[in-house]
C-alpha cells in the first residue's frame, strides 16, 4: 500500500505542475489557518483593526462561535479535531493507530478581544489542548483506545495581550515566546501533516535498535527543530516597518514539574512581495538556562500566480547538533471544493542527542481543502533513518491520513 501511495503522489505532482490554474493561489502560512495559532503573524493580525476581524468570521459560518458582547467587543469559541491513521513499521514491528495527530493536535479556545478608544486593543486568549486519544476504541481499528484525564500540561494558552498605538503589543501569561514558530514559516498548506518537525507525524512512538530491542528514546526526540515553545511569559512586539518586526520575551516553564529553568529569547521577522512572489523570513536566539541555547531560523516563499512554494528551516544548539530541513511544493485548484496542496521535503541532523551521530528523513504529502466547512483531508508517506554512535537502530517507514475540521 506505501508503494501504491507513493506512486499515486507522484502521478499527482506532475498533473498539478501542468494543471492550468485559473484563479491566485491564495496561500497563506498554515501555521495562520490553524485555529488559534498565530506565532507568525503577531504584528500583522493585530495590525488588522477589530471591524475586519469581525468581518471575517461573519463571513465564514461562524455566527455560532462568535457573540459581539459590546460595540468593540467580540468574544469567540473556536477549536478543531485532527484524527489520523497511522502505519507504523520498523521493520521488526508493524502496527496501526487511531489517533490525534502531533502535528496540529486538537484544541479548544475562547477568545476574548476588543478595541480601546485609543486605538489600541485588548486580547484576552485561553486554550486547552484535548484529553489524549487514539480513538482505536471509536473507530474500531485495534484495541481499546488508551485515555488520559486532562493535566495541566495540556493548557496552551492563558494569556493577555494589550495594543499600543506607535508603541507595540505587549503579552503576558501562557503563550508562545518570541521564538515560537520561528523554524515553521511556510506556504505549502501541507503544515497539518508535513513540516520540519518531521518526528511528530510518528510522535510518541519508540525507536528500536536493530537487535530488537525498543530503545527508551522516542523517535522525535532524535529530529529537534530548536524552534521556540510556549511558557508562562512578558513578551514585546515591535510595529512592523517594512515588513520587519522584532520581539522578545522572558519566561519559567510553569506547567512541568522538576523545571526551574528561567528562559529569554529574541526573535527577528521580515516579510515582503515583489508582484506575484512573497517571502516570509524569521531567525532567533534562546536562552534556555541548564539547557542548551539554541539558534534557528527559516524562509519561505511562493509564486501566487503558480502555486509553487519553498521552504528552509535550520538550526543549532551549543551542544553542537544542528539539523537542516527543506521542502517545496505546489498547489492548485483542480476540484471546485478547495485547493489541492502538495509537497516532498528532506530533513537531515548531525549530534540530534546522545547515543545518535545523526539522522534524516524524507516525506511527500498531500493535502485537499473543503473550504466550505474549513475542513482538510490529508495523507502522507515519511522514512525515518537514525545513525547510533555505539547501537545501531531500526529505519522507520509511515503512513497516515486522516481529517481536520476547524471552527
Amino acid at each position: 500500500m506505501h508503494f501504491v501511495f507513493v506512486c499515486l503522489i507522484c502521478v499527482f505532482a506532475t498533473v498539478a505542475a501542468w494543471w492550468p490554474s485559473s484563479a491566485r493561489a491564495q496561500a497563506e502560512s498554515e501555521v495562520v489557518h490553524e485555529a488559534g495559532e498565530d506565532s507568525n503573524d503577531w504584528a500583522k493580525n493585530w495590525a488588522e483593526s477589530w471591524r475586519n476581524r469581525l468581518e471575517k468570521r461573519q463571513s465564514r459560518f461562524q455566527n455560532l462561535f462568535n457573540w459581539q458582547i459590546g460595540e468593540n467587543t467580540l468574544l469567540s469559541f473556536y477549536g478543531q479535531l485532527n484524527i489520523m491513521y497511522l502505519d507504523y513499521d520498523d521493520g521488526v514491528e508493524s502496527n496501526t493507530f487511531a489517533r490525534d495527530n502531533a502535528n496540529s493536535p486538537g484544541r479548544l479556545g475562547l477568545r476574548l478581544e476588543s478595541d480601546l478608544d485609543n486605538g489600541g486593543g485588548l486580547f484576552f486568549n485561553f486554550e486547552t489542548g484535548l484529553r489524549r486519544t487514539d480513538y482505536n476504541s471509536i473507530l474500531g481499528t485495534g484495541p481499546s483506545g488508551e485515555t488520559s484525564d486532562w493535566n495541566r500540561e495540556l493548557l496552551r494558552k492563558a494569556e493577555m495581550r494589550v495594543s499600543i498605538p506607535d508603541v507595540g503589543f505587549f503579552s503576558f501569561g501562557q503563550g508562545s515566546m518570541a521564538a515560537d514558530g520561528i523554524t515553521g514559516f511556510d506556504f505549502s498548506n501541507t503544515t497539518v501533516t508535513a513540516n520540519s518537525s518531521v518526528g511528530d507525524t510518528a510522535s510518541g512512538e519508540l525507536a528500536r535498535f536493530t537487535n530488537g530491542a525498543e530503545s527508551n528514546q522516542s523517535l522525535e526526540s532524535f529530529f529537534p527543530t530548536f524552534d521556540g515553545s510556549r511558557r508562562f511569559r512578558a513578551r514585546y512586539d515591535s510595529l512592523a516597518d517594512r515588513g520587519l518586526s522584532w520581539s522578545v520575551s522572558l519566561g519559567r516553564e510553569v506547567l512541568q514539574e522538576d523545571n526551574d529553568n528561567n528562559y529569554a529569547d529574541a526573535a527577528l521577522r521580515y516579510e515582503t512581495q515583489w508582484r506575484q512572489f512573497r517571502v516570509k523570513a524569521g531567525i532567533a536566539y534562546a536562552y534556555n538556562d541548564t539547557s542548551p541555547d539554541y539558534f534557528s531560523g527559516s524562509v519561505a516563499g511562493i509564486d501566487d500566480q503558480t502555486g509553487l512554494n519553498f521552504s528552509l528551516a535550520a538550526g543549532a544548539d551549543d551542544d553542537g547538533g544542528l539539523y537542516a530541513y527543506g521542502k517545496v511544493g505546489i498547489i492548485r485548484n483542480l476540484l471546485f471544493w478547495g485547493r489541492t496542496s502538495f509537497s516532498v521535503d528532506y530533513y537531515i541532523s548531525e549530534d540530534p542527542i546522545t547515543g545518535a551521530s545523526s539522522s534524516q528523513s524524507w516525506g511527500l504529502a498531500l493535502v485537499q481543502d473543503i473550504e466550505v466547512n474549513q475542513t482538510q483531508i490529508y495523507a502522507t508517506y515519511r522514512e525515518y533513518s537514525i545513525g547510533g554512535t555505539t547501537l545501531q537502530f531500526q529505519d522507520v517507514n509511515v503512513f497516515a491520513a486522516g481529517v481536520r475540521f476547524t471552527w
